[in-house]
């Protein structure tokens, strides 16, 4: 299944065209690290709510594709997210009960 791309496929709605004639319409996030900015907070292990975040409803770190996060923010989180869970800060793993 071939697919041709639309000449403004660089928007933020591309829109392409598979080999049937139907069109789907692919919103694109915008790549920016929201980290990166002067207005964003530290990474600090003693800060849970910001922790928080980053971590699935599993309790799982979400990884940087999905956070947006570089990854020269995405280390330091990283270490904070662990840090925070050995000293009880946040929990190892989320039970939904």
């Amino acid at each position: 299944m071939s697919r041709e791309y639309s000449s403004n496929s660089r928007s933020a709605g591309a829109q392409t065209t598979d080999s049937r004639g139907s069109s789907k319409v692919f919103f694109r996030k915008n790549k920016g690290c929201s980290m990166c900015s002067t207005s964003a907070p530290a990474i600090d292990y003693k800060d849970p709510e910001l922790l928080k975040g980053f971590i699935s409803e599993g309790g799982r770190m979400l990884p940087s594709r999905i956070t947006s996060i570089c990854s020269k923010h995405q280390r330091p989180l990283k270490k904070a997210i662990k840090h925070s869970r050995v000293l009880a800060l946040l929990p190892f793993v989320l039970l939904n009960k």
